[in-house]
């Protein structure tokens, strides 16, 4: 597969992970009853709509002949690729998850979502050799950390019979 088209394929996939996400949270934010956790997804539907532009600018760079574009608006993280998000204990995270309420059923999809996502922009910052591609994902890989990081949070804190956080 020649640069240009595992770069293109990269992109088509983050671009419809992001979709997904964004119309994902849009719904989540619907169905929930808490104005925090209404609130919380429609912070993340927006943040990937951001991301969804960000991504889709690259797509047309690169199906314009061009390179990754690099973006003057982000500021490259210092992230370590190889980090995994969920810990050791996974399993018992999910296993609680499948027993759990609507609410924390919707927080464990979108941890799986943000893990996809982290994952895709974290191989594609690895295999990319162009910088402005690699600073992109980098950062994409940061805000889905957070992302993740939020909805643990609030996972956790549910799970603890507290609230929305």
């Amino acid at each position: 597969m020649s640069t240009k088209d595992a770069a293109l394929e990269a992109l088509s996939q983050a671009l419809r992970l992001e979709q997904e996400g964004r119309a994902f949270y849009l719904q989540a934010a619907k169905d929930t009853v808490d104005e925090k956790g209404q609130a919380m997804f429609q912070s993340l539907a927006d943040d990937e709509a951001k991301h969804a532009n960000m991504v889709q600018r690259q797509l047309h760079a690169i199906e314009g002949g061009g390179g990754y574009v690099l973006l003057p608006d982000i500021q490259v993280p210092d992230i370590d690729l190889g980090r995994k998000l969920f810990p050791p204990d996974a399993d018992a995270i999910r296993g609680a998850a499948d027993q759990a309420t609507n609410e924390l059923e919707v927080l464990h999809m979108a941890l799986d979502n943000e893990m996809r996502s982290y994952d895709l922009y974290c191989e594609a910052a690895k295999a990319t050799t162009d910088e402005a591609g690699r600073a992109m994902y980098a950062w994409l890989a940061q805000a889905e950390m957070e992302h993740f990081d939020l909805l643990m949070s609030n996972w956790e804190s549910l799970t603890a019979m507290g609230g929305w956080v």
